[in-house]
């Protein structure tokens, strides 16, 4: 690589950063650290911007991948919301015409209809999970 001689005007701060710089790394002229330290900062601008780049694509990638999910949560969430909401105005209407003014919770006394309802809650969601692991095998062995 061809030099070229400069002649220029420094701080005393910067002067005594590149003496300080060639003492660290052993170097005897004062146009060798300045030219290294040009160097170093070279790639370190280099580096950061690919760092910046990289970072942001990940970042990308990752939000897009999270919104699915997080939409698919958001709906599943909705839903069971206005199921309950259903089953709460469904219960006080009951509750309502059957003039009944308290009720007995399930911790003291659990009846038949409702172990046959969480049984079937269970199995509905045990086959649902089944038939997306089926899918999901057989679409990862296409």
């Amino acid at each position: 690589m061809e030099k070229v001689r400069m002649k220029l005007s420094i701080d005393e701060n910067v002067n005594q950063y590149i003496k300080e710089y060639m003492e660290e790394h052993h170097i005897k002229f004062v146009g060798e650290a300045v030219s290294q330290i040009c160097k170093e900062h070279k790639e370190n601008k280099e580096n950061e911007w690919s760092i910046k780049y990289i970072s942001e694509v990940v970042s990308n990638s990752m939000k897009e991948a999270f919104k699915e999910e997080l939409n698919k949560i958001r709906l599943g969430a909705n839903n069971a919301d206005r199921n309950t909401q259903i089953l709460i105005e469904l219960m006080n209407g009951i509750y309502f015409f059957q003039n009944y003014e308290n009720l007995i919770t399930t911790s003291v006394q659990e009846m038949e209809a409702i172990k046959t309802a969480k049984n079937e809650v269970q199995d509905r969601i045990t086959h649902q999970r089944q038939k997306k692991i089926d899918w999901e095998a057989a679409k990862g062995g296409n």
